[in-house]
């Protein structure tokens, strides 16, 4: 049995889908059982950045909750940005949060996602009612965690990523722990990446209703251009990150794990309703790169002569990557200490990774590797960030959800 939780762009249709999708797998006992959003931007916000995110009214907001509820669906509201400023710590700061919690009490909000420990303390004690869980910006991965958070409030903890293939840490926490873990199934960072920290942090300001105007502060595509060019530099990179293919989400339940999260906030209800269709159903057929939405290196095709390059095909056949995973729940590697010793991705590889054109991945290297030159070692000017902050409220506007 199965609970995923998955994103909503806020529509009547995409309940609507989601519900369909339940009745259809109702006899396997799993289920979409939750999905999850926020508003676009505010003084507590998300982690993800305002361009991002679907742009809805309170009444919008409220309309949508109900609508779930009468589908049989929980939603679960994200408060999960690392960092407010230190605004929780101001009378401001207190006013408004307790404005927004008692809002979403009122709304038959069910659960709020957290990643802040003192955010936890205060949802947990000010309003019982709302189920706290954990982000995984939270980085519970250990069991000393784990108990921090449980004895601060939490009832259910989504695990750091960097666990996802830690079979040891999985079977253990599960053990030694009284409230549900959750793992995030479709993962796309780089394997034991330390950057995701800071690169959370950023793109949550990317939401900050008091800084920059409204609708957050931009920033660049540095993080971006560093995850992609690793993985471009290194196709190994790509199986290295620790998503979980359908087929092979036995693996997890076998080691305790019920609750998987779908990622893909920004994605558009067929693509999220498809995500959650193959979960269900345990299998997927195609390039795993098209189910797991990963062709960002697309974003760098623009040669510095005006002329675009073409598209980069990768492709990973899901079909072959039969018993791949099998290896983290049998052998029980450490990859925390680094992959020079396994070779295991690596040789997987160059079994089932395809590029199309070897000549056209080189230029999108170098592409990448001159935007990287250009953002560390340029200083943009004041047009430029006016132009940048402009283009980003444009495109948190056009997120609109009309219905």
């Amino acid at each position: 049995m199965l609970f995923l939780s998955a994103p909503t762009p806020f529509t009547a249709s995409f309940l609507e889908q989601i519900s369909e999708l339940n009745s259809q797998f109702a006899g396997t006992g799993s289920r979409v059982g939750e999905v999850y959003g926020s508003f676009q931007s505010g003084l507590f916000h998300s982690a993800r950045p305002a361009k991002y995110l679907p742009g809805i009214s309170h009444q919008q907001f409220t309309h949508h909750i109900a609508k779930a509820k009468q589908l049989g669906i929980q939603f679960n509201y994200l408060l999960n940005a690392p960092s407010y400023a230190n605004m929780e710590y101001t009378h401001e700061g207190r006013v408004q949060l307790e404005e927004l919690l008692s809002f979403l009490v009122d709304c038959g909000v069910d659960s709020i996602t957290v990643a802040i420990p003192y955010l936890v303390e205060i949802i947990s004690k000010r309003f019982p009612s709302l189920k706290v869980v954990v982000s995984t910006i939270g980085y519970v991965n250990s069991i000393a965690g784990l108990q921090q958070f449980t004895e601060a409030g939490a009832t259910r903890i989504v695990l750091d990523v960097e666990v996802n293939r830690d079979f040891a840490f999985l079977e253990q926490a599960n053990h030694d722990t009284k409230v549900p873990l959750e793992v995030i199934a479709n993962p796309v960072c780089v394997s034991q990446c330390n950057f995701k920290y800071n690169h959370y942090c950023v793109a949550s300001s990317g939401a900050q209703s008091h800084l920059y105007g409204g609708a957050g502060r931009p920033y660049n595509q540095y993080y971006l251009n560093w995850c992609f060019l690793k993985k471009l530099r290194d196709p190994a990179e790509f199986l290295k990150s620790p998503w979980i293919r359908p087929e092979d989400l036995p693996l997890w339940t076998s080691a305790g794990i019920r609750f998987f999260k779908i990622a893909g906030r920004g994605q558009g209800e067929n693509a999220i309703v498809s995500l959650c269709r193959g979960y269900l159903d345990g299998h997927y057929s195609g390039n795993l790169l098209e189910l797991l939405g990963w062709p960002h290196w697309h974003a760098f095709r623009d040669n510095p002569d005006g002329t675009r390059l073409a598209e980069l095909d990768i492709r990973i056949n899901n079909d072959r990557l039969d018993g791949f995973l099998d290896f983290f729940s049998s052998r029980k590697p450490e990859c925390r200490l680094g992959c020079d010793r396994c070779g295991h991705c690596r040789k997987w590889a160059k079994k089932v990774i395809e590029i199309s054109d070897q000549a056209l991945l080189q230029k999108y290297v170098e592409n990448m590797r001159a935007n990287s030159l250009h953002l560390v070692t340029d200083i943009p000017g004041e047009d430029e960030t006016q132009r940048e902050h402009s283009h980003w409220q444009a495109m948190a506007t056009r997120q609109e959800v009309q219905e």
